[in-house]
């Protein structure tokens, strides 16, 4: 019998697919019994560790049994890789910044030659102090089926088990990405400098014209709004002199929403 971790334990995406993963090379008829100690709270305690989960699950006996799980952590130059394909993808910094898991986002760890999710059986290695010789046991079953729960609560569980915490995830990510837009800025304005054009070498452009193009003149714009609200203060994060995080989020959001506001309300000629 196979058995199926149902959504019930993961409601999101990536629980459903942590779930779907781990019961595909799953054989063993302790997966419902399992689920009847999720259900039933017998798994008292669990910690998330990087590679590693610890937890306490009570059966029969009167002393708990200790369940433990071991996946492999990235190394230092896979994280590298990751966090700078990451990093090029502005849509998808902002909705890792704003706390979202973009569905996407195994592409970018498949682009750097790893899997977010374990493949096989042995990728995944799991104990239990019990004497079932089942593996999975209904007590590691169990923790399965609240590692959902928890994956649902906070998507970036995901990513300390590979070895880095979300505080870590998020911290690289915007300086990868402030770098990256910095970058970008630097070309745009050695471009400038490079023209070597003032404004009274534009003005005089414009004077000796014969005209704007008919075209320029019936132009037409429209406003969309973007796909992360205030992606750009959540990716660039709070910066080293504001002492108050919520002070400074409120006003750059006051001034972005202002900013939008008005950008729409030009476009539409109100």
């Amino acid at each position: 019998m196979t058995g199926r971790i149902r959504n019930e334990f993961g409601i999101n995406w990536w629980s459903k697919k942590w779930n779907n993963a781990i019961s595909s090379f799953t054989i063993s008829s302790r997966i419902d019994k399992g689920r009847e100690y999720a259900r039933a709270g017998n798994v008292l305690s669990m910690e998330v560790l990087k590679g590693e989960i610890i937890a306490e699950v009570q059966g029969g006996r009167l002393t708990p049994y200790t369940v433990n799980m071991e996946i492999d952590i990235f190394s230092k130059e896979q994280w590298k890789n990751i966090m700078n394909i990451m990093a090029q993808k502005a849509i998808f910094c902002a909705m890792i910044l704003n706390g979202e898991m973009p569905e996407n986002i195994e592409e970018a760890f498949k682009e750097a030659g790893v899997s977010l999710f374990p493949k096989k059986q042995i990728h995944l290695i799991t104990h239990c102090s019990c004497a079932d010789a089942a593996n999975p046991c209904k007590h590691i079953a169990a923790v399965h089926y609240l590692l959902g729960l928890e994956f649902d609560k906070d998507p970036f569980v995901i990513l300390k088990l590979r070895g880095m915490d979300k505080e870590e995830f998020l911290k690289a990510l915007r300086i990868l990405r402030s770098g990256n837009e910095t970058d970008v800025i630097k070309t745009k304005i050695k471009k400038q400098l490079k023209s070597k054009k003032t404004i009274v070498d534009l003005k005089r452009e414009f004077e000796n014209s014969k005209g704007i193009d008919e075209e320029v003149l019936n132009m037409s714009f429209s406003y969309v709004s973007p796909g992360v609200v205030h992606g750009v203060i959540k990716t660039l994060g709070i910066p080293d002199f504001c002492t108050s995080e919520d002070e400074f989020g409120y006003k750059m959001r006051k001034a972005y929403s202002n900013a939008e506001e008005e950008t729409r309300k030009y476009i539409d000629g109100k």
